[in-house]
């Protein structure tokens, strides 16, 4: 027997199916994109601070007389600078003494770090993790403070820091 009523194409439902399963495909490559794109921003992050810590490390090397004051975490800003501003400039014309160098080089750091980070802060801080341990240079971004990145006798790991190590004194 032959039936007259054969069903020929594709039915409305399936397209909705079809349609379904597509969108949630397109919205999953999506999500998987957006996560992509927030690790691209941490590691350029990183890689600025790291740039930043660098940089600090050789000021520090390069002016022995004066790490007691690179290594006191009470001369570095404990707030956030505004984003901005002209370059800091002491030092960069004049003979200076090395304390005064070392004061200078503080306050270009923490502009390098306001200017490179959001809410960057900088710090080098003598025996970083409070068990002998060496002397260190701590970036933060994003809500995070220098004192943050170093929890006590261990390095905070989770949050938007960079800590290098500086030198054993």
């Amino acid at each position: 027997m032959y039936r007259a009523n054969r069903q020929r194409g594709v039915g409305l439902i399936e397209v909705l199916v079809a349609l379904v399963v597509m969108a949630v495909g397109v919205l999953g490559y999506a999500g998987m994109q957006l996560m992509a794109l927030r690790g691209a921003e941490a590691a350029g992050y990183r890689a600025q601070a790291t740039l930043v810590a660098v940089d600090a490390l050789e000021r520090i090397l390069l002016n022995a007389d004066a790490r007691a004051t690179y290594f006191n975490m009470a001369l570095w800003p404990t707030t956030t600078q505004a984003p901005g501003g002209t370059y800091p400039t002491a030092c960069s014309s004049a003979a200076c003494t090395s304390a005064a160098l070392a004061a200078a080089d503080l306050t270009e750091l923490a502009w390098v770090a306001a200017n490179s980070l959001p809410g960057g802060l900088i710090a080098a801080k003598n025996d970083c993790t409070g068990i002998p341990s060496p002397s260190c240079v701590v970036l933060s971004w994003d809500e995070m403070t220098p004192t943050l990145c170093l929890d006590g006798d261990a390095i905070n790991t989770t949050g938007s820091c960079v800590v290098m190590e500086a030198m054993r004194l």
